[in-house]
């Protein structure tokens, strides 16, 4: 079943249990996406993975750039990923060296912790990251957190994920901080915009209003097309 997400998880409170992904950017070659997809089953299928851990496999779409697709591993802060014996160092290698068969051969890395999250239902397997630079988290979190409030019983939005987190290495384009909000498809998110400048405006200024500053930096269009967990 698709689901939303960079990080699909239980998410205990940030100070009991951190939680922290991976994201690498691949450009996968014209017609490889097939074996792409293969190459990644094969690989972790079978894969036993530490509690709250997992891999997405995601598509990218309008605004990423050179990028196509994006794997992203996630799980608690300190003890993520497959558990000890898994999976050996020469195994891991392999599946590297195969992939990058199917691609120009470069990537773009990138780590974080993820700040606040509330997923969204099944259907919201598409989602805008916003790569922004938060100047006073303090301000943002409580705009981020009375902006959910207000819109908490609102039908068309309670079922969104929305979350926002960090870049702490490698950070892209110079983002400090990313901001998402998914949706069922680009129609979707298109819609998500519109009742933003329409019905939502009051609480949408409110939040602009108080979030402090943002630089804004880049948005692109992500869909979950696989997760192993």
């Amino acid at each position: 079943m698709k689901k939303i997400i960079l990080f699909m998880m239980i998410m205990l409170p940030l100070a009991l249990s951190a939680q922290a992904f991976t994201a690498v950017k691949i450009k996968v070659n014209n017609g490889s996406q097939v074996s792409v997809a293969q190459l990644f089953e094969d690989h972790y299928k079978d894969a036993n993975f530490k509690d709250g851990s997992g891999v997405n496999i995601e598509r990218l779409w309008q605004g990423s750039g050179e990028w196509t697709h994006r794997v992203v591993f996630y799980g608690p802060l300190g003890n993520r990923g497959r558990v000890e014996g898994d999976m050996s160092p020469f195994q891991n290698s392999a599946f590297w060296a195969n992939l990058r068969y199917y691609t120009d051969g470069h990537y773009e890395a990138s780590s974080g912790r993820v700040i606040d999250w509330r997923p969204g239902d099944d259907e919201q397997d598409n989602f805008i990251i916003y790569e922004v630079t938060i100047k006073d988290m303090n301000a943002y979190s409580k705009a981020h957190q009375k902006f959910i409030d207000d819109l908490s019983s609102d039908k068309s939005f309670k079922d969104r994920g929305i979350a926002y987190g960090t870049y702490d290495i490698g950070r892209p384009n110079g983002a400090w901080h990313w901001i998402i909000l998914s949706g069922k498809d680009t129609d979707d998110l298109l819609l998500m915009h519109q009742e933003f400048q329409t019905k939502y405006v009051n609480e949408l200024t409110d939040y602009f209003i108080n979030r402090g500053e943002v630089e804004e930096i880049k948005d692109y269009r992500v869909e979950t097309l696989i997760q192993y967990d």
